[in-house]
């Protein structure tokens, strides 16, 4: 056993006197200065970019991909008028909870609505 504790002790100690060291790169890349139009505390998106990210979401991603934890109210932030955030919540059905019969019942969505699921249980 005390010869295995030796062996292992001197491995550790000579293991980077073994090892080569790497050698720092001589010449220093510098990056080119890059300003963004979001970049700081006035700095704003293109509306109109993320308006299109949202298009592209509604029409291409929605369908299998949540964005459950948003309201559609969150929509002014890119842009959208309160008419168009109640136009586009109110295209899609949501569940409006169960009628005096038990049985459930859907309704056109608010704006104070979380975006539709794609999928019918809450994952």
């Amino acid at each position: 056993m005390r010869p295995l504790v030796l062996t292992l002790l001197a491995g550790l100690l000579a293991g980077p006197a073994l090892v080569p060291a790497a050698f720092a790169q001589e010449e220093e890349i510098v990056l080119p200065k890059q300003t963004w139009s979001f970049s700081g505390a006035f700095g704003t998106y293109d509306r109109a970019s993320a308006q299109r990210g949202f298009q592209v979401y509604k029409e291409v991603c929605a369908a299998c991909h949540s964005m459950k934890l948003g309201f559609y109210r969150d929509l002014s932030g890119i842009g959208l008028s309160a008419q168009q955030i109640s136009a586009i919540a109110a295209s899609v059905d949501v569940s409006g909870g169960v009628n005096d019969q038990g049985e459930p019942f859907t309704r056109p969505g608010l704006p104070s609505d979380h975006f539709k699921s794609p999928f019918p249980n809450d994952i």
